[in-house]
């Protein structure tokens, strides 16, 4: 038997595809309700949500360029400066106290001798274990 596209089986398979994708796209319009799902002694009234506080007037607050206005605060007042900026002989002073400092320690910096810190650090333990080995049999 040979199977042809034009042939009634093709017509068929294609009407009962159609009905089905017709029947699904129906069925899903249709919703259930929440009584139909649960019974209607398992469904409960919310408890009322309480009511907010009445709302008082806006505090307000006194100082030297506030104002409260009760809805939004006034961004458009200049801050005040913290503190005296400082002048240029003051950053001088700073400038070379500084730089004196980082001259300082440049002379103390570390070297990248990888086998000098090694051996320094060797030594660094065996004295410590001595150290804690005296402390041990101190306290014993």
């Amino acid at each position: 038997m040979k199977i042809r596209p034009h042939g009634g089986f093709f017509r068929a398979t294609g009407l009962i595809a159609s009905a089905a994708a017709l029947s699904l796209a129906l069925g899903g319009c249709m919703s259930m309700s929440l009584e139909d799902a649960a019974p209607s002694a398992a469904i409960t009234t919310p408890a009322p949500m309480p009511q907010p506080a009445p709302r008082t007037a806006p505090e307000v607050v006194s100082g030297p360029g506030v104002r409260n206005t009760g809805a939004y605060p006034d961004l458009n007042i200049p801050p005040e400066s913290a503190g005296t900026p400082i002048d240029a002989t003051e950053k001088d002073a700073l400038t070379r106290d500084l730089s004196a400092a980082r001259d300082r320690l440049a002379g103390r910096a570390p070297t990248n001798n990888a086998e000098a810190e090694a051996i320094r650090l060797r030594r660094l333990a065996k004295t410590h274990a001595d150290r804690q080995l005296e402390e041990i049999e101190k306290s014993e």
